[in-house]
């Protein structure tokens, strides 16, 4: 497992950023940092979303910043010129793939092919969006047949966490909810940090099964 994925393994929850504007990602680098979750997961289908990762990558060094929902090679290339330490994508693109080895940044395409996934290396996946894919028991169909781990996305929740978290084949979730926009736009940065601290914590004191 490389670098990136052990520190995401070991985080277990991934903030999913789109609804933050460029002038307001210095506060939340800080609100991250000062939380405990520092890791950034910023879509790439915002209007603002490249600049915001190349602000955090820029300000932020001790945060691992990655582009999520990235959809073109191009895409991944600006991304990987912004700073983004890892590329999720909802897309098998061996030329996106390509890319990121290139350059030495960690990419998970999303696929249910587990022998594609063998036949290009991989031992960890992105699963998004997790429901539609066919949720847990395609999951686990996939990481019983395959060396396969998957960092789940898509209507991960509170609520749920634990529910993937304490799945064997599941490294890590990307969720959204602690980035609440309305606090954002009230500047309410500490209740942001609090509601991160307290998805670290949870993450964290889930029954880890091995994995």
């Amino acid at each position: 497992m490389d670098s990136v994925t052990k520190r995401m393994s070991v985080l277990r929850i991934i903030p999913m950023i789109r609804t933050i504007p460029a002038s307001q990602a210095s506060a939340l680098g800080r609100a991250l940092l000062s939380s405990g979750l520092a890791i950034a997961n910023v879509s790439q289908q915002t209007p603002e979303g490249l600049e915001v990762l190349r602000l955090l990558a820029a300000q932020y060094p001790d945060l691992l910043v990655g582009a999520g929902n990235v959809q073109t090679e191009g895409e991944a290339r600006n991304a990987i010129e912004a700073g983004a330490q890892f590329i999720f994508s909802p897309l098998f693109d061996v030329h996106m793939i390509d890319l990121c080895r290139q350059q030495g940044v960690a990419v998970y395409p999303v696929t249910t092919d587990g022998a594609l996934a063998m036949d290009n290396n991989f031992s960890v996946l992105g699963f998004y969006p997790v429901e539609k894919l066919g949720g847990l028991p395609a999951i686990d169909g996939l990481g019983q047949r395959f060396p396969l781990k998957f960092i789940v996305a898509g209507g991960i929740k509170e609520h749920n966490l634990a529910l993937y978290l304490q799945n064997p084949h599941v490294v890590a979730a990307i969720g959204s909810w602690m980035i609440d926009p309305v606090l954002a736009s009230l500047g309410d940065w500490r209740s942001i940090a609090e509601a991160c601290r307290k998805a670290h914590q949870m993450a964290t004191a889930i029954a880890d099964v091995p994995r």
